[in-house]
Formats: structure tokens, C-alpha cells, sequence
């Protein structure tokens, strides 16, 4: 008798995973100081950390082989709640927020006002996940206390410059860096930079300064050149500044310095007129003093002022003269003296200090006498007519 059998084959399983595992990832409270009484929100980050689970399944008998398959591992989030803990919670209670996947992450923000007392307050963050596991984070918040306050350094810029270049000339002057926070700066890097072609630098335009202590300063000297098609007005160059604090923190800051490109201007006498053109003695007149301006930058609130001893007006206000363009100065004068005449002069204007002082001359004829000729002439016929009157009278 054969006797014939069956061979039933069985499988076991076995599964290997890691647990999800939520974290506080990152937080912040802004502002980071609070005043008595204010208000601030706390953001925290909460992080699934676990990774993708591995299932591996066996079988069992002769022909056994294992088959393995991985899946994520989620983690749900029943509750989330911020206790006080001295401060306030104006809002901010999340329930039942759901499944967070592996490395993945929800940001949460949470509304606090401060008491009225200064302190370092330590409000905590309860995370509930499903199964009854919990997570407590305390996170420090600063009401008016500098106890937590981190010293920064604070780089200060005072500048020195001319307060005016004039087109086509160039210009020297310097910016002073001073730290003026409570630890030092160090990796200092300066970049000054030049936007307008009209002004460009001829001084270095990186300067390293590496480190500068509590209180201390340093010079960095700049020159620039303007050319002689600089528009008149302020041009920027720019400063930036780079630096960090003993922690590692980078700072950058921009500042500029303003470069004001004025013109120049020159005044001259440029031609002396009268009118009437021939003075004579005694008789009125009219001297026009035309007053030129061959500078590159506007002659403003113009005037002249003569000496001359003479009856008339002796300052004129002449006002705004631009460049390559003239002007006249009118003064009215009588009685003048006979022979010729050197005027000093004086020309000022308002945006210059300086006063341009000349002479001019003029020529005064004499009074005309009576003609001789003339006279003579009279006198003859007078005579001679007389004659003729008293013979015919004689003839009577």
C-alpha cells in the first residue's frame, strides 16, 4: 500500500521598525525682549525624526524564502498646548492636528503677553501623540531682562569730507569705523563703490581691517576724482560693511558718502562803457561795468561797489551770473571832474568768500568855453554897425 502524503508549508512574519520620535526642531520668540505688560508670539517647529519602517515576512518548510517591504512610519498628534508658566496664553491651543510623516514638519504660533514683572519666564510646549505619548519643551522667554541679552559689537562710521568738490579736480578725505558695542569685531571687510561715472575712486576700493576691540577706532583714507563733466549736485559713494561678532555671527551694514560736485565760479571786468560815450565835466552819466563769468559753477547774488568821490549811486546789485555769460553793473554819477579817472572796484558774490578787487578808468573832457571866432565876429558887426548908425545920424 503506498501511502501517499502532503507537505503543507506555513509562513511567520516578522517585522522590524523604528518609532516615531517628535521633536522641537526650532523655536522663536519675537521680539526677543518683551516689555512688562506687552505682547510677543513663540513659533515652534515640531519634527517627525523616525525614518521608513522595514516588515520583514518568513516562510516556513522545505522551500523557505523572506520577503521584506518597507513603509513610512507615520506619527499623529493628538493635542498640542503652551502652558504659561507666568505668562499669558492669548491663543495658540491646537487639537487633534493629525499624522506628520518621516522628517517632515508643522510650524505652530502661539500668542503670550507678559506679566508685569521683569524675568526670564520659562512657558512649556506639551506635545500629545496617539498611544499616550508626550513631549515637554520649556522655552525661555525675556521680559526686560539683559541676562539673556547677547553683547553685540556695533561698528559706527563718522565721516570726513570736503564739503564740496569742484568738477575735474580731485579730493581726499576719510571715513573713521569705530566699534561701539560691548565685544569686539572681527573679519572687518570694507567695499566702497562709485554708481556714477562722474566720480570714481582712485583710493583702494576693499579694505580689510580685521578686528577692532570695544571702543576702538580706525581711519581708511579715500580719494576720488570728478570729471570735468561732473553735474552739479550730491553723488553717493557707497560703503559696505561686513563683520563678526565672537559667536560667529555675520554683520553687514551700508552707509554712503555724500559727495557734493559744485562749480566754480570766476568773475572778471570784462568791458567799462559810458553813456553818454564822451563825459564832460559836470554832466550826468551813466558807467556800465559788465562782469563776467568764465568759472565752471554759477556766480550767485552778485554785486559791485566803486570808489569814486564822485556825486551818484556806488553799488549795484547785479545777481545770479552763469558760467561763460556776463552782466552789467549800472552806477549813475554827475559832477565829475575833469581829466582821467581810475574807479577801484569791488565784486562779490554770495556762494563765494572770496572778493575780486580791480580799477577802471574812464576820461572826463572839460567844459566847453564860448568860440572865439564867433565872438570876433559879433563884435565886428556890432561896430560896424554902430558906424553906419552914427553917420547917418550926423547926415540928418
Amino acid at each position: 500500500m503506498i501511502v501517499s502524503g502532503l507537505l503543507f508549508t506555513g509562513y511567520t512574519g516578522i517585522c522590524t521598525a523604528s518609532e516615531p520620535t517628535m521633536v522641537i526642531s526650532d523655536y522663536q520668540v519675537r521680539p526677543e525682549v518683551i516689555m512688562p505688560g506687552g505682547t510677543a508670539l513663540i513659533t515652534a517647529t515640531v519634527t517627525n525624526t523616525a525614518g521608513a519602517a522595514s516588515m520583514t515576512t518568513k516562510s516556513s518548510g522545505e522551500f523557505a524564502e523572506s520577503v521584506t517591504e518597507t513603509k513610512d512610519i507615520n506619527a499623529y498628534i493628538d493635542d498640542v498646548q503652551l502652558f504659561g508658566n507666568g505668562l499669558q496664553v492669548d491663543s495658540g491651543d491646537y487639537r487633534r492636528i493629525g499624522e506628520v510623516g518621516p522628517g517632515q514638519s508643522i510650524t505652530l504660533t502661539f500668542m503670550v503677553t507678559a506679566p508685569e514683572n521683569s524675568g526670564i519666564y520659562f512657558p512649556e510646549l506639551h506635545i500629545a501623540t496617539q498611544g499616550g505619548r508626550s513631549l515637554k519643551y520649556p522655552i525661555p522667554v525675556n521680559v526686560n531682562d539683559d541676562r539673556l541679552i547677547q553683547r553685540n559689537p556695533a561698528i559706527e562710521i563718522r565721516k570726513e569730507f570736503p564739503d564740496r568738490v569742484i568738477p575735474g579736480e580731485s579730493a581726499r578725505g576719510k571715513i573713521i569705523l569705530r566699534n561701539t558695542g560691548e565685544t569686539a569685531a572681527s573679519e572687518i571687510f570694507l567695499n566702497i563703490t562709485s554708481d556714477n561715472q562722474e566720480v570714481s575712486l582712485t583710493s583702494p576700493g576693499s579694505v580689510h581691517l580685521g578686528r577692532l576691540g570695544p571702543g576702538d577706532e580706525t581711519p581708511v583714507n579715500i580719494e576720488i576724482i570728478t570729471s570735468e563733466e561732473a553735474t552739479e549736485g550730491i553723488h553717493p559713494v557707497r560703503c559696505h560693511i561686513r563683520f563678526s561678532s565672537a559667536s560667529g555671527r555675520i554683520s553687514e551694514q551700508n552707509e554712503e558718502i555724500p559727495v557734493r560736485v559744485t562749480g566754480q565760479h570766476e568773475l572778471s571786468v570784462s568791458a567799462v562803457t559810458t553813456d553818454p560815450v564822451r563825459v564832460q565835466e559836470g554832466s550826468p552819466f551813466s558807467l556800465i561795468v559788465r562782469i563776467e563769468n568764465t568759472g565752471t559753477g554759477d556766480a550767485d547774488g552778485v554785486k559791485a561797489r566803486i570808489e569814486t568821490g564822485i556825486n551818484g549811486t556806488n553799488e549795484a546789485f547785479v545777481g545770479k551770473i552763469e558760467p561763460d555769460n556776463d552782466a552789467p553793473a549800472v552806477f549813475y554819477l554827475q559832477h565829475a571832474p575833469a581829466g582821467d579817472l581810475s574807479i577801484p572796484i569791488t565784486i562779490s558774490s554770495r556762494n563765494e568768500p572770496a572778493i575780486l578787487r580791480d580799477t577802471i578808468a574812464i576820461t572826463v573832457s572839460d567844459k566847453p568855453g564860448l568860440p572865439i571866432l564867433p565872438i570876433l565876429l559879433i563884435i565886428a558887426i556890432g561896430t560896424v554897425g554902430l558906424f553906419f548908425w552914427r553917420r547917418k545920424g550926423k547926415s540928418v
